[in-house]
């Protein structure tokens, strides 16, 4: 049965805020329609989550719950949650109640008014309660849009809505690792409600440092091939440093301004073999940069309208 919002939530050890989080969706929902649904996705939580989520469905056949047999990460569980979704439109947010639910009238109001497939919230303070965090997460950010060549402000959350042509697309791509983020260069129509959000008051967050350093690896490795293609320019540009030093000793060599005996010998052969190294490094790494944009199953571009079909 169709529905007209989904709410999508990660799950991943919140039993002590699930309670309030529900509640308070419930509030808000109720103001913009009573055809809703809540989807919680249990990331294989350590402590009860599921059981707290077990209990809400218990009592609310219009919640539903999923558990994952293993802890694969946000992306992942948003995915799982859209799978099953049936909302004309999709809301994605945290359980750790920064994400400020009383903001939902807002974004669903923008993007039906507005006619966007995608509204993202905008933390104008986003990580109010650690400086430190914001700093990378800002840096890392900058970094991700310079190589793949697009503008992801360090102030965007996960907490958005999309609409369900967008949940189409995003469940379309065939990437192993999915990012509900990377919808940007994709041709939907885009934009940000400011907001604030607001402090953790209850446990900690779930992302350590190892998984924030494995996830971004990932999610450049997935979406950029342009570290490659910096690597094999690298080794181009010491292939032809390593070719010049050699000539240079050899020359050196010939106008009798080296006397060392066997050391010219040395630095010219171990240059030469140097530049072939790294120039075949370089040759492979471009044509593995061009087999990897060729392989790749993500959807590239959607159709907005047809004619006469």
């Amino acid at each position: 049965m169709k529905k007209e919002i989904s709410v999508i939530v990660p799950v991943f050890n919140a039993e002590d805020t699930l309670d309030s989080l529900f509640s308070s969706l419930n509030e808000n929902l109720k103001k913009i329609t009573n055809n809703y649904e809540i989807i919680f996705v249990d990331d294989e939580s350590k402590d009860l989550s599921w059981n707290v989520i077990k209990e809400i469905s218990k009592h609310n056949n219009f919640v539903k719950g999923l558990k994952l047999a293993r802890n694969c990460g946000v992306d992942i569980a948003i995915n799982a949650g859209l799978e099953i979704s049936k909302g004309d439109f999709n809301v994605i947010i945290s359980c750790d109640l920064q994400d400020p639910a009383e903001e939902i009238q807002s974004l669903y109001k923008k993007i039906t008014e507005e006619d966007f497939d995608v509204v993202c919230a905008f933390y104008k303070n986003k990580h109010p309660e650690s400086i430190i965090e914001k700093f990378f997460s800002g840096l890392y950010w900058k970094i991700f849009s310079f190589f793949t060549s697009a503008d992801y402000p360090k102030e965007e959350g996960l907490y958005r809505i999309i609409s369900s042509r967008a949940k189409k697309f995003f469940l379309e791509n065939q990437n192993k690792i999915k990012h509900i983020k990377v919808m940007h260069s994709s041709g939907f129509k885009k934009s940000y409600l400011e907001m604030l959000q607001n402090k953790r008051t209850i446990g900690k967050s779930g992302y350590n440092l190892r998984k924030k350093l494995i996830f971004a690896v990932d999610y450049l490795s997935t979406y950029s091939f342009k570290p490659l293609l910096y690597s094999a320019l690298l080794g181009l540009f010491i292939s032809l440093f390593s070719f010049i030093l050699a000539a240079l000793f050899f020359s050196l060599k010939i106008i009798g301004m080296i006397n060392a005996p066997g050391w010219t010998s040395i630095v010219v052969i171990i240059s030469f073999f140097f530049s072939i190294l790294f120039l075949n490094l370089s040759i492979i790494s471009i044509y593995l940069s061009k087999n990897i944009e060729e392989s790749r199953k993500a959807a590239t571009y959607f159709i907005v309208e047809k004619i006469n079909e």
